[in-house]
C-alpha cells in the first residue's frame, strides 16, 4: 500500500474512534443499538386513582388554533372534556376510536409529519409541528399550555415520528400526551374530518 492510502486509513480510524467516544459521552448521543420503544396503550393502563387526577381545565383546540394559525371556517361542535384528566408517567398510545373521541372533545392534535405531507392532507384542525424540524416551531409549541391534552400522530403504524415527538413533548413538560398509533392512514381510511393546504 502506498503512504497516501495508509494515511487515509489512519485518518478514518482516528476520526471514527473520536466520533464513537464523543457519541458515547454525549447525553444526546445516538445509541449504537436502537432500543425498540414499547408502546403502552391506554386500555392496558391500570386503574386511575384519585391521586392521578388533576382539576386543570382544558383549552379547546380552536382556542389554540386562533393563537397559532388563522381560524378555520366553520366550527365543529365539541363535547365537553372532563376536568379530571390524569398526568401520565410517559406518553400513552391510543387507537382510532379513542383518537376520534378526543378529537370530538376538542383536544389538540399535532401532526408530526413534514410540511409537505401535512399540506397534502391532515386531520382537520391539527397543528403541524414536523418532528425533525421541531426546534423551528418552539414559538408555536410555547403557546400550548403544558397542562393541555395533546395527541401526536404521523403517517401510520410503521411511522415512529409521533412516538419520538410524544416522548420529546413529555420531556419538555407536557404530561398529558397521547400517541395516536394508527395515525393519518387509519384516520383517512375511516373517513373522519380531514383538510389539506393545496
Amino acid at each position: 500500500m502506498s503512504a497516501n492510502y495508509k494515511n487515509i486509513i489512519a485518518i478514518i480510524i482516528v476520526s471514527s474512534t473520536i466520533g464513537f467516544i464523543y457519541n458515547s459521552l454525549n447525553p444526546k448521543g445516538i445509541p449504537l443499538i436502537k432500543e425498540k420503544r414499547i408502546l403502552i396503550f391506554e386500555e392496558e393502563q391500570s386503574e386511575i386513582t384519585d391521586s392521578d387526577l388533576t382539576d386543570t381545565p382544558v383549552t379547546e383546540r380552536n382556542e389554540i388554533e386562533e393563537q397559532i394559525i388563522a381560524p378555520s371556517e366553520g366550527n365543529i361542535i365539541k363535547e365537553e372534556i372532563p376536568n379530571a384528566v390524569r398526568e401520565f408517567t410517559k406518553p400513552v398510545a391510543i387507537r382510532l376510536s379513542r383518537a376520534y373521541q378526543l378529537y370530538n372533545q376538542g383536544v389538540i392534535f399535532i401532526d408530526s409529519r413534514s410540511k409537505e405531507e401535512y399540506a397534502d392532507g391532515h386531520i382537520k384542525g391539527a397543528i403541524n409541528i414536523p418532528f425533525y424540524e421541531s426546534e423551528k416551531y418552539e414559538d408555536v409549541l410555547n403557546k400550548i399550555d403544558k397542562n393541555e391534552i395533546i395527541v401526536t400522530y404521523c403517517s401510520g403504524e410503521d411511522c415512529d415520528t409521533s412516538i419520538l415527538h410524544g416522548d420529546e413533548l413529555f420531556e419538555k413538560g407536557y404530561k398529558r400526551v397521547y400517541i395516536f398509533h394508527g395515525g393519518w392512514d387509519d384516520w383517512l381510511e375511516t373517513g373522519y374530518p380531514v383538510e389539506s393546504k393545496l
